[in-house]
């Protein structure tokens, strides 16, 4: 999943992300942002959301943020208030919860 990511991310924002991890639906599989010396978290946050809603053809918009310490990891998760239009026309709405752990970007 991550290295799909990886190359959605680098087609549609333009740069290849220091990520890894999982696909970001729970804590235990969070999308690990690392510290490249370039782009900072919320860059890279931004982009793997974008290229994600590009993907499956969705918006997006953040409705919380939230900030966790669990085992020595910092991890960032945001809910997102994801908005699709079907085949008719007609837009459903929905909220997803994604992690990011940020730890690199914490303790660096």
């Amino acid at each position: 999943m991550v290295s799909e990511l990886k190359g959605l991310v680098l087609e549609h924002s333009g740069f290849n992300a220091a990520i890894s991890g999982g696909n970001g639906r729970s804590i235990d599989s969070a999308i690990i942002i690392h510290r490249d010396g370039v782009h900072d978290k919320g860059t890279v946050q931004k982009a793997v959301l974008w290229a994600l809603g590009q993907h499956k053809d969705l918006s997006w918009g953040v409705l919380s943020d939230t900030r966790e310490e669990v085992n020595g990891r910092c991890y960032e998760s945001m809910l997102l208030d994801v908005r699709i239009m079907n085949h008719s026309g007609q837009v459903k709405r929905g909220q997803q919860q994604i992690y990011f752990d940020i730890t690199e970007h914490v303790n660096g």
